[in-house]
């Protein structure tokens, strides 16, 4: 079905931009917000991710699946298994390493080694 493939295609261009986005800009930021204002910093950045990130992620991994079951026939068979492994494993390094890190930094405020640590691991994410 060309719908689930449009769908998904939109998702994956909208998230691959997003983390881009994360990654070269707003990652980096965290450095250099003060320990005194970057509590509040932080806690602005993640009441946008639900919104903006963990929804479309979601979003994406699911149309992922659809297309397997609905797959247009012009496209290759093995494709949308690569693009629902590809979902899922940053779905799984974001709960496993990523939000972990967020935590720390929610519970303990500005930290430049979970900082580094951060903008380090989510070139995963970036490459995924």
């Amino acid at each position: 079905m060309v719908i689930a493939f449009v769908v998904t295609l939109g998702l994956t261009l909208y998230m691959t931009g997003m983390i881009w986005s994360m990654q070269i800009l707003e990652y980096p930021l965290f450095a250099l917000v003060g320990p005194k204002e970057f509590p509040t910093y932080h806690g602005r950045h993640n009441r946008g991710l639900p919104v903006f990130v963990i929804m479309p992620s979601v979003a994406a991994l699911v149309s992922a699946v659809v297309l397997i079951f609905t797959r247009p026939a012009h496209l290759s068979q093995w494709s949308p298994f690569v693009v629902a492994a590809l979902d899922l494993v940053v779905v799984v390094v974001t709960v496993g390493r990523e939000a972990p890190l967020h935590a720390k930094l929610d519970r303990e405020g500005y930290s430049q080694p979970v900082i580094r640590q951060l903008v380090q691991g989510n070139w995963r994410r970036t490459m995924l």
